[in-house]
């Protein structure tokens, strides 16, 4: 368990440090972003050493099912992220369809914040706003395409990485049941399969929770939000860490500095895993085993308080990027239905698990162990809260927070509900509990799954076009989320719609001005340059994005403006500076 908390104390150091450089230096480049990896791997060794001098609980060797779940898990994290992007037929494929339009933005993260772009960095997909995203996954594999690591290449690496870190951090939470709560959590929809038996015998087996509004959590939420790849095994490594210190007693494992970093640079990497934490924290000082674990657990949160506020300040604009927070009764639950109907989504959605969870839950008011209610309390005031408030411009979003409860919860069910059960009636109950997740992990990692995202000769021949300008300068062209001009780094004055109303940047309302002015630019209507002006434009990339999607434009720049560069199919054509 050392290696793998020391791991994630060296990332989180790395990521520290290269961002002091960038901000001191201008920018990233080799020689910071080597120096930054380097002090990272320093702090992890010294915290690893450190880990090995403290007292670290015994646990069990695992049970043959429990082997099972790590051999499952091992498996599908293979086939997830070696297969994440991959070139066939000259183009970019991906395995899951909920990649194609993510893998692209990170793709762009990536190489712009890489590029030696002044910090903190301007957004690179809207012009005149600031970078408000939770950089900090896309940003270690940054500083190790500094250092020479290809960018297709980190993607693999980091998720292959990221999903060991969160096996074992599942295991050291929950073990055994921790981990096919992960893999395998769903509702009631896969029992369809019954159903349909007779029709399924020559046919692809379907995932029937693709559908569902609560979908596998490893394929829908892990395997696209690269920010979990570091937030949940740091986030459950702090879990395990103060339910030892805090409701047990024990020393923990992770040295107080060490935990503390973990803790307060989580908003770089998952604002909504730091509001879990914060919230959970805020359970163990309720529940502490005894006045002195109180005092500690509140020192750790004052001492975390103020580098907490400024990271989230960083990757929030500084904290304006909550307009998406609105209120939103019953999540994805369609709006008019009767009590019955609302009871059938949740149940549903979340099967046997939320019954055994609400039951828990009662029992823990009236009558369970502190343990369960510091731990299932919090847990369950966040599912509810989900449950009321939207806490991104897209209520599904919620599921970031509710996997968090979901996941908290499991080693107290475990205990509580299922171990004091006969084996035979566990069985029953798991076979219920994980049933359709089962299915869905299946069909959602089978051959069907293929998907071309991007040209690849097209990209190739933009690349040499970019060596000469300047990172900083925007361009205009079409806004398709598989653009060569995103895939490899650049500014762009307006991008791929889905990016910019998930990131808070809606056609309406406040930006509804600029995008008119991109509208007419692209177009090539009257005051178009004026347009290009007040849109920060340096240039116009014009090629088969923008022939597909402007028809009709009039192109006036074309033998009016110099060309910058040009390729094969494409030309950058260069407006006056500004």
């Amino acid at each position: 368990m050392r290696f793998p908390a020391a791991l994630l104390v060296a990332v989180s150091a790395a990521v520290a440090l290269g961002l002091g450089a960038a901000f001191g230096c201008g920018g990233v480049s080799a020689i910071p972003a080597a120096l930054a990896l380097a002090g990272g791997a320093i702090a992890g060794t010294f915290a690893f050493r450190q880990m090995a001098a403290r007292a670290d609980r015994a646990a069990r060797a695992p049970h043959p099912l429990e082997w099972l779940m790590i051999g499952i898990f091992a498996f599908v994290s293979l086939r997830a992220f070696l297969w994440l992007i991959y070139v066939k037929n000259g183009a970019f494929h991906i395995l899951s369809p909920n990649n194609l339009g993510d893998l692209p933005l990170h793709m762009d993260f990536i190489r712009y914040l890489a590029s030696g772009v002044h910090f903190w960095p301007d957004s690179p997909i809207f012009a005149g706003e600031p970078l408000k995203y939770p950089i900090g996954v896309d940003f270690f594999n940054g500083l190790l395409l500094d250092a020479g690591l290809p960018v297709e290449r980190g993607l693999l690496w980091t998720g292959l990485a990221g999903s060991a870190l969160t096996a074992v951090a599942l295991w050291r939470w929950g073990r055994g049941f921790a981990l096919a709560a992960f893999l395998f959590g769903g509702g009631l929809a896969g029992f369809a399969l019954f159903r349909d038996l007779p029709a399924l015998a020559h046919g692809a087996l379907p995932d029937f929770q693709a559908g569902a509004e609560w979908k596998n959590p490893f394929l829908a939420i892990f395997v696209t939000q690269r920010g979990l790849l570091y937030a949940l095994p740091a986030g459950l490594f702090l879990l395990d860490h103060w339910r030892a210190r805090y409701l047990r007693g024990e020393r923990g494992l992770l040295p107080g500095w060490a935990a503390l970093l973990l803790y307060a640079t989580l908003p770089l990497y998952n604002v909504h895993a730091f509001l879990y934490l914060s919230v959970a924290l805020a359970g163990m000082f309720a529940f502490a085993k005894d006045s002195a674990a109180r005092w500690r657990s509140a020192r750790f949160a004052g001492l975390a308080l103020l580098p907490a506020a400024g990271c989230a300040a960083l990757v929030t604009g500084g904290f304006s990027a909550g307009g998406g927070v609105h209120w939103e009764l019953g999540w994805m639950q369609p709006k008019n239905e009767d009590v019955v109907a609302a009871a059938w989504f949740w149940l549903s959605n979340f099967g046997l698990y939320l019954a055994l969870w609400a039951a828990l839950a009662i029992h823990a008011i009236f009558r369970g162990p502190r343990e369960t209610r510091a731990v299932v309390l919090p847990a369950s005031l966040i599912f509810l809260a989900c449950g009321f408030v939207s806490f991104a411009p897209w209520p599904w979003d919620n599921t970031k927070l509710m996997l968090w409860s979901w996941l908290a919860v499991a080693p107290c069910l475990w205990n509580e509900c299922l171990r004091p059960l006969r084996q035979s009636a566990r069985a029953g109950v798991c076979f219920v509990l994980f049933f359709t997740g089962t299915i869905s992990l299946t069909a959602g990692l089978d051959g069907r799954h293929d998907y071309s995202m991007s040209d690849l000769p097209l990209i190739r021949n933009t690349v040499p076009a970019l060596k000469n300008i300047n990172p900083e300068a925007r361009f205009a062209c079409a806004p398709e989320y598989w653009h060569p001009l995103i895939i490899l780094g650049r500014k762009i004055a307006m991008g791929y719609d889905g990016h910019l109303w998930s990131h808070g940047i809606t056609y309406q309302g406040k930006h509804r001005a600029e995008v008119e002015a991109f509208q007419n630019l692209m177009m090539g209507g009257p005051g178009w340059q004026d347009d290009a002006r007040k849109l920060g434009v340096d240039y116009i990339y014009w090629g088969p994005p923008e022939r597909e999607r402007y028809r009709q434009s009039l192109k006036p720049w074309i033998g009016t403006l110099p060309i910058a560069e040009a390729g094969r199919d494409f030309a950058i054509y260069a407006l006056p500076p500004r």
